[in-house]
Parts: structure tokens; C-alpha cells; sequence
């Protein structure tokens, strides 16, 4: 009686087993889902914007050519764009941020850094992010 005894405990753990792992895979599943979906938050991406903002200074300060830009500057820029411009589609608080932003995007693309519009932008900006 013993010798049938032991082959079904070991399928009872064998078992419990499966069911344990399946539980913590489809749980760990879940967590995974429901973090891949959640909403931006629109404070964090300004914050994340005006933080690549910052990485991409300073800035030169008359015309360059594309030579001798640091290719770190124009990233730094765009991800600060595309993250305000994200912070701005989920809340109208940052749109001036966005704005700002934009303007200062635009100055690293024509290369002009003496642009005394995209100053005008870059200064703004700085102000916003200082607010955040």
C-alpha cells in the first residue's frame, strides 16, 4: 500500500506545482499589461523634456555648421520637443512648454544659435522647466 501511496503524493506536488507557476506567470503577465498601458503622466514628460533641455547645453552661440555640432545637441533637442509635445497632447498646461520648445528646435535646425527668436524660446522654456 505504500508503494501507490508515494507515486500520488508526488504528482499532488507535481501539481500544485503547475498550478503555483501558473498563477505567478499569469499574475506576472498582468503586472506586465497593465504597466505597458498606462497613461503617460503628463508631468513626467515635461520633466523628462526640459531634463534632455538641459543635457543639450550649453549651446554655441553663433552660426555653426553641421560639421561641427555635436550630434548630442540636436537628440537632446528633439527628445525634449517630442516629449513636451507629448506632455501637451495630455495636458493644455504644458503647451507653452511645447511652444517654447518647438522654437528652440527649430534655432538648432537652421544652426543659427544667435537666433534672437529661439533665445527668446530657449529662455522661456528654461523658465517653464524652472516651474515643473
Amino acid at each position: 500500500m505504500r508503494i501507490s501511496e508515494e507515486p500520488l503524493a508526488g504528482r499532488r506536488r507535481l501539481v500544485l506545482a503547475a498550478v503555483a507557476g501558473f498563477a505567478l506567470g499569469a499574475g506576472l503577465i498582468g503586472v506586465l499589461w497593465a504597466s505597458a498601458t498606462a497613461v503617460s503622466d503628463p508631468t513626467a514628460d515635461a520633466k523628462a523634456a526640459c531634463a534632455a533641455l538641459d543635457r543639450a547645453q550649453p549651446l554655441p552661440e553663433g552660426r555653426v555648421d553641421r560639421g561641427s555640432l555635436n550630434p548630442a545637441v540636436l537628440q537632446h533637442v528633439m527628445a525634449a520637443d517630442d516629449l513636451a509635445a507629448a506632455a501637451a497632447e495630455l495636458s493644455a498646461t504644458y503647451h507653452d512648454l511645447a511652444d517654447h520648445i518647438d522654437g528652440v528646435r527649430r534655432m538648432v535646425l537652421s544652426l543659427n544659435f544667435a537666433d534672437p527668436n529661439g533665445r527668446h524660446h530657449l529662455a522661456q522654456a528654461q523658465a517653464i522647466c524652472g516651474t515643473i
